[in-house]
């Protein structure tokens, strides 16, 4: 007998409500499957994701904020030591001017020669290497100087007398005396140092007193030869440090804070501004001790 046609749609729908074994069913829940196993997948890359990109930023914050620590660290550390030096100097020339109390009736010229006096000023700054008062800076800076005085980060200020002076390295000592003890920075050793070192500069710059300024040791052993000519200075650091007017005696330190050079000197086309050339007199083993050597003279002397 035939098979009624309604007959086996209705068997159809018995299956497709009971069992589920309706031909067309498994592809659809294969497509659903596989729909919702990529949405699961694609949450899970995305979460595995996130947490990478957290764990290695924390990392990096954690780096930056020692590294600004010790930049900190290193500041509180050396200012205190750090000087700002004003020198004045009296300059007296011979110049001809017209003579008011001239008598007419003395039959000489109105027109004589006097002396006249000009007041120079300068500035630079030092660092204070020993509790008693002893200061390192440059030559330059307190050169002709008939005065000199020094103002500490506590805003005090005292008279500075000479005490050595080493012109062929452009390094000078000068002290205050006072009845208290001074702050003092630590002398390190240049040799130590290496191109691309932190190299951090203290000093005061156009008179902004205990102005930091950070960079890196950019060269080792320059040859320089001062303006004019006069002298060369050889094996100075170069730094790209903003060093200035008024930085010149200042403590080049490294990133423990130990002094590794004088700065000195600049580059600048301008002869005004930084440029990112500057240099500084290395403080090593050999200089260290010639220094000591005189801090130790100076006091022996000052018993005697």
């Amino acid at each position: 007998m035939g098979t009624d046609p309604m007959t086996q749609r209705d068997d159809c729908d018995r299956s497709r409500l009971g069992a589920g074994r309706c031909p067309f069913s498994l592809p659809l829940l294969l497509f659903l499957s596989a729909v919702f196993g990529g949405l699961v997948a694609a949450g899970l890359v995305c979460h595995l994701r996130a947490t990478d990109d957290q764990a290695s930023a924390a990392p990096m914050a954690t780096r930056a904020a020692e590294l600004q620590s010790a930049f900190v660290s290193v500041a509180d550390k050396v200012r205190p030591a750090v000087v700002n030096i004003n020198t004045e100097q009296e300059v007296r020339r011979q110049v001809w001017g017209f003579d008011w109390n001239f008598d007419p009736s003395s039959g000489e010229s109105p027109y004589r020669p006097y002396t006249q006096v000009q007041k120079r000023t300068g500035l630079g700054s030092g660092v204070i290497i020993s509790t008693d008062g002893y200061i390192l800076t440059n030559v330059h800076v307190i050169a002709g100087a008939d005065r000199v005085n020094v103002t500490l980060s506590d805003n005090t200020t005292y008279p500075a007398r000479m005490v050595s002076a080493a012109p062929a390295h452009d390094l000078a000592l000068i002290k205050i005396d006072a009845r208290r003890q001074f702050p003092t920075a630590q002398l390190g050793d240049a040799e130590k140092a290496k191109v691309g070192s932190w190299a951090i500069a203290v000093g005061s710059p156009f008179g902004f007193s205990e102005t930091v300024t950070v960079g890196v040791v950019s060269a080792k052993g320059r040859v320089v030869r001062a303006e004019g000519g006069q002298n060369v200075y050889r094996d100075l650091i170069q730094t790209d440090a903003a060093v200035n007017f008024g930085n010149s005696g200042g403590p080049l330190v490294d990133i423990n804070g130990d002094v590794i050079g004088i700065n000195q000197a600049i580059y600048s086309p301008s002869g005004v501004g930084n440029i990112g050339i500057s240099f500084a007199i290395p403080i090593n083993r050999e200089i260290k001790a010639a220094i000591n050597d005189s801090v130790k003279s100076a006091r022996e002397r000052g018993r005697a």
